[in-house]
């Protein structure tokens, strides 16, 4: 799924340090070594779709790349991160596919599996290639979620694979979602929180498991400043910060999504009273 050209540079910088030792050292003549160049150069181009091997057991998956195989286990998974970029040079546009991990070494959290062109709409060009389709499946099966599911369930239904699960729907809690005023009743100070929250913002960037707490006590603070402000601003942020919640937890919210942050803060609050300091 890796675009040709991108092993291309690679190929040739080798290719060209080979030529000049085969002939710098008389094995070859010089047409000799440009023919073992540009095998090298070709090589690396024709190679670079298959440039890794993926495979899913029982135990997770494993990602072969260069010969190295690197095991990943289904529990240290969290699913498929997939992101469109822009190429400044031929104005076109593609989708780059990583796997996203519980201890993520970098912004994407694992390793790069490909890039495959898409369309300016950002939806698959052409028909998608099989690897894609069956790397999609994958994580049908062990419901895992991506990042676009719109764009693989296109990919999965033109290859004639089941689609991904629908998002779980959320279920407000029996006795009903409490007001703010109970789900906030013994929250830090506004400012205070604010404070705290961007010296959680920079450890989450060391810590990923602090990613949840950090994006509920986000909401929190924003549907609490706009209770206390009042105004459509504050509302808009509010809403947002609810909506990246619940798109963080994979649910299905119906309704004002604010309702959620509420229910999730307060039973937080209730079984980790103690959880909001400074990190």
């Amino acid at each position: 799924m890796q675009q040709r050209g991108e092993l291309v540079g690679v190929g040739s910088i080798l290719g060209l340090v080979a030529a000049v030792v085969l002939a710098e050292s008389g094995t070859v003549g010089g047409g000799a070594a440009f023919l073992v160049m540009a095998a090298i150069v070709a090589v690396a181009a024709f190679a670079a779709p298959h440039a890794y091997w993926l495979r899913a057991d029982e135990g997770g998956l494993t990602l072969v790349r260069l010969l190295v195989p690197r095991h990943y286990a289904w529990a240290d998974l969290r699913g498929l991160a997939m992101e469109l970029g822009r190429d400044e040079e031929n104005d076109g546009h593609h989708l780059t596919l990583r796997l996203r991990l519980a201890e993520p070494p970098g912004r994407f959290w694992g390793p790069r599996l490909g890039r495959i062109d898409v369309t300016d709409e950002g939806t698959p060009e052409g028909v998608p290639p099989r690897a894609l389709a069956e790397l999609f499946a994958v994580f049908v099966e062990h419901r895992l979620p991506v990042d676009l599911p719109e764009f693989a369930n296109e990919v999965l239904r033109v290859r004639g694979l089941p689609q991904l699960p629908p998002l779980p729907l959320w279920a407000p809690p029996a006795g009903g979602v409490p007001a703010p005023e109970q789900a906030y009743a013994d929250a830090p100070d506004i400012e205070d929180e604010r404070r705290d929250l961007v010296a959680l913002g920079k450890a989450v960037e060391r810590r990923v498991r602090l990613s949840r707490e950090y994006r509920l006590r986000r909401a929190a603070l924003a549907d609490r400043m706009f209770l206390r402000d009042g105004d459509g601003l504050a509302l808009a942020i509010a809403l947002r910060e609810a909506e990246r919640l619940v798109e963080h937890d994979r649910m299905r919210v119906e309704g004002d999504q604010r309702r959620y942050v509420r229910q999730q803060y307060l039973s937080r609050r209730t079984l980790s009273p103690e959880r909001d300091r400074r990190p």
